[in-house]
């Protein structure tokens, strides 16, 4: 059941979110998202028992 859904995640990634987002965003714009999302990766906490994971996480969700 798990793979089923992560694979039918990843089909609507591909075949809907992601052409819809190149349409809407230009070339530069989509390069100035995949740097800060570089960028916030190396602030990223990389285990769940960090103090900071939460709080993270919820901002990121939030925001």
């Amino acid at each position: 059941m798990l793979i089923e859904n992560v694979t039918h995640h990843i089909d609507e990634e591909d075949l809907d979110w992601f052409p819809q987002v190149r349409e809407g965003l230009g070339r530069k714009q989509l390069q100035e998202l995949g740097a800060r999302m570089n960028d916030l990766r190396e602030k990223a906490p990389r285990s769940p028992a960090q103090p900071s994971a939460l709080k993270k996480a919820v901002d990121a969700v939030v925001a």
